[in-house]
């Protein structure tokens, strides 16, 4: 019995430092990120114990999923850092570097050994001056736990100025419970060079404005008025040669009033509000036929409409301005030997996203040979003896395209012209 006992002991003790020593080695596997860390492997003895065999074949899988799930992280994190175009860093709450991305090199054009040799200090000495403050800052709200973003201009190393925006998230160090960040650069010098281009284009164009609606108006103002005196004078009346010179230097008046006033519409619409909301062209297309009810009545026009026009993205006043301009014109070219008939209606329209309208009358048309410059400034495709400037189908294009829409034309003389207008839906109305 004592025999039994002794040799039964000394089994367990086998086990217990074999399961102690295979415990050890796998903890060993399982924490070391290295591939050339030999595989785990079980065979022998443990092979021929159930309970052990299959328990350690398990484990076998779960490393190897490990491995390899470590494996793909890795692959992943390498691809995204060294491509994407825009430079990572993480870096302390007082701006000292931790680490970048390879892309630091090419957007800053200083190598990575001295980005990391000058870690301390890089940021702030390669900032043009007027803007550290506003990166000072972003490191100050970022220490406190809220994410920054700013835009600053950045002494690239060949000299030149660029214009970076930076996106800075504070992360939490859980070793010591402070704030470390991670901030995301991208060289936005491009667009902010476009930007001070429009802006200064739209100075130049305010400036031009200003010129046409004092220094112009006001002569053209004073000679339309001395004209008057002078056809209002019995000699000049009574006198049929100074008649018919005073008529031309009137209608040359009248044109180049109606010029002054077509350039300044047009600098008004670039210079409009661009601001949208959702539009029921039903209320729109109300409005513009109570407008014209006298037009209406007057040319014997009838105007139909289909039951459900479409609710658009816009601003009010600019579609009244379209679709007000587009009635008149059709009842302006109107043909006098049968009645006017404008149909307005809807159909499909080449996105989802977007509306098709379409405003057709069975007026003059439009011959082949102008229907291509209708839609540019002063080019009047009707009659030189219907009144007009030649801006109004240039303003309405002009709208169309501010609310982000585009306009077509088809027509055929004296049958006909097609207006087709596509205009974005209103958000709630996209299926």
């Amino acid at each position: 019995m004592t025999y039994l006992a002794a040799v039964l002991a000394i089994v367990l003790c086998v086990v217990v430092a074999l399961c102690r020593a295979t415990m050890r080695h796998l903890a060993r596997i399982v924490a070391s990120g290295d591939e050339e860390t030999p595989q785990l492997k079980f065979s022998g003895v443990f092979r021929y114990i159930p309970f052990i065999g299959k328990d350690m074949r398990e484990v076998e899988q779960l490393v190897a999923q490990l491995r390899q799930s470590d494996t793909d992280h890795r692959t992943r994190y390498k691809i995204l850092t060294e491509n994407v175009a825009a430079a990572v860093m993480l870096h302390e709450a007082d701006g000292t570097i931790l680490w970048c991305s390879p892309f630091t090199e090419v957007l800053t054009g200083f190598p990575l050994s001295e980005i990391y040799r000058n870690k301390d200090t890089f940021l702030r000495s390669n900032i043009q001056e007027e803007d550290r403050e506003i990166v000072e800052r972003s490191l100050k709200i970022v220490a406190t736990g809220e994410p920054f973003q700013c835009r600053y201009r950045f002494y690239h190393k060949s000299g030149i100025t660029l214009w970076l925006e930076t996106r800075t998230v504070p992360i939490l160090d859980n070793a010591s419970n402070e704030y470390v960040a991670i901030s995301i650069t991208i060289d936005v010098t491009a667009h902010v060079m476009n930007q001070l281009q429009v802006e200064e284009r739209n100075k130049d164009l305010n400036e031009f404005t200003y010129m046409l609606s004092h220094d112009l108006k006001a002569p053209i103002l004073t000679v339309a008025g001395m004209l008057g005196i002078l056809e209002e004078d019995d000699t000049i009346k009574n006198n049929p040669q100074l008649a018919e010179p005073l008529t031309y230097i009137r209608k040359a008046t009248k044109r180049l009033q109606d010029l002054v006033s077509g350039v300044l519409e047009l600098a008004r619409i670039s210079a409009a509000d661009r601001s949208l909301e959702p539009i029921p062209l039903r209320d729109v297309m109300t409005e513009v036929v109570e407008e014209h009810r006298l037009q209406i009545q007057q040319s014997d026009t009838k105007i139909t409409t289909v039951e459900e026009l479409p609710i658009v993205l816009g601003n009010r006043t600019q579609l009244y301005q379209v679709f007000s301009n587009l009635i008149g014109n059709a009842i302006k070219y109107k043909r006098s030997d049968r009645p006017l008939v404008i149909s307005i209606g809807s159909e499909k329209a080449t996105s989802r996203r977007k509306t098709s309208i379409v405003i057709s009358d069975n007026g003059r048309g439009i011959s082949a040979d102008k229907i291509d410059s209708i839609f540019k400034p002063f080019n009047r495709a009707g009659e030189e003896t219907i009144e007009g400037t030649g801006v109004g189908l240039a303003s309405v294009k002009k709208l169309i395209e501010k609310l982000g829409g585009s306009i077509t034309v088809e027509s055929a003389v004296d049958e006909g012209t097609s207006f087709t207008i596509e205009l974005r839906k209103a958000p709630e109305s996209v299926s």
